[in-house]
């Protein structure tokens, strides 16, 4: 791992780097990401890219401090992973573990009490494995998902997923309502082909972009970030295609 560098991106240089697989900028998904970052740096957001001298980028992790996290998690005082992943071709050679390393490397430095992190067997999420093989412990589910939890000290207070903010979902109450985020670089395309797919079978779909963080955490789901809820209810609870959501109309 002589060749590897994890390099910690900053509102300069954050345009330079790939995410998910985008690294045009020209892609809306990826131009949409790196201005959402450069808006949360302040908030002590961290996106470290690990970077390799012969095959250029091959991972990520994005993290930040409880109280500005996106993921519906009470987490004062930890440090929460957003996602965290690593070139397909590149898998299994320890390389997600370095990024976690390094991220409990940060947390111990500035204080936290720990590091906290969503997981899911589904896409579009960390698979609790990696974190479970580090010392994370189980300290909460919510449905589908996982909230795993390494502490600095036992006797530290766990997080935990939060519940729905009704004041705000009050809001949204009648149709067909798309909640999206610009945290996913995949999102934004996705968020416009479900609101035509919708329209195409009679619905008419409100988009709501999620610009602040206690907004993601409103929204009831252990995702957080993308939320599709038809007359109040969760219809889907996280990014999914367009011909996939389009099967889920047509079944109702």
């Amino acid at each position: 791992m002589k060749d590897l560098e994890i390099i910690a991106t900053d509102s300069k240089n954050i345009s330079e780097y790939q995410f998910c697989g985008y690294k045009d900028s020209k892609n809306e998904g990826h131009n949409r990401k790196s201005k959402w970052l450069k808006k949360r740096f302040s908030e002590g957001l961290k996106f470290k890219i690990l970077h390799s001298k012969e095959f250029g980028d091959i991972g990520m992790i994005e993290y930040v401090p409880g109280d500005n996290t996106w993921r519906p998690i009470e987490a004062k005082d930890y440090m929460v992973i957003h996602c965290i992943m690593t070139s397909g071709k590149h898998k299994g050679r320890g390389h997600g573990k370095l990024l976690l390393k390094d991220c409990i490397k940060d947390a111990k430095k500035n204080g936290f009490k720990g590091v906290a992190v969503a997981t899911s067997s589904g896409s579009f999420m960390a698979n609790g494995n990696l974190f479970l093989a580090n010392g994370f412990k189980l300290v909460d589910t919510k449905d589908c998902y996982d909230l795993l939890v390494k502490k600095f000290k036992a006797s530290s207070q766990s997080p935990k997923f939060t519940k729905p903010n009704e004041k705000f979902l009050k809001k949204y109450n009648k149709g067909l309502v798309i909640f999206s985020s610009d945290q996913c670089p995949m999102v934004p395309k996705w968020t416009k082909e479900i609101a035509e797919v919708s329209r195409e079978l009679g619905f008419k779909p409100k988009i709501v972009t999620l610009n602040q963080s206690n907004n993601s955490r409103s929204l009831g789901t252990a995702y957080g970030m993308f939320c599709i809820l038809l007359d109040g209810k969760i219809l889907v609870d996280r990014p999914v295609s367009a011909r996939r959501f389009s099967n889920i109309l047509q079944k109702l």
